[in-house]
């Protein structure tokens, strides 16, 4: 199905443009919004389950990849802001 194709192949241009934000977290320089990373993480993977129901398996992997990729983000924002309270006394939201 060629819309299967069109809609992974978006997503996974999607998902390369965010290992740059994935390494910054896991080095410790980045914060993301948690409200970002927790919605748009919790509705990629609800636009995974979607696309299994269409038949559209390779976009349902790609999607749910994706989402995947913001919750870990969202791990790494956290642990990163709880790091940076504890070592500055930042206090941040």
């Amino acid at each position: 199905m060629w819309q299967d194709l069109a809609l992974s192949t978006t997503g996974v241009v999607f998902t390369i443009m965010l290992i740059p934000q994935m390494y910054d977290g896991i080095r410790g320089d980045a914060i993301l919004n948690r409200w970002t990373c927790l919605v748009t993480g919790i509705g990629c993977i609800v636009v995974g389950i979607i696309d299994i129901t269409l038949n559209l398996p390779i976009s349902a992997a790609v999607s749910a990849s994706t989402g995947l990729m913001w919750l870990i983000l969202l791990y790494y924002s956290e642990t990163n802001r709880k790091r940076l309270n504890d070592e500055l006394g930042w206090q941040t939201m």
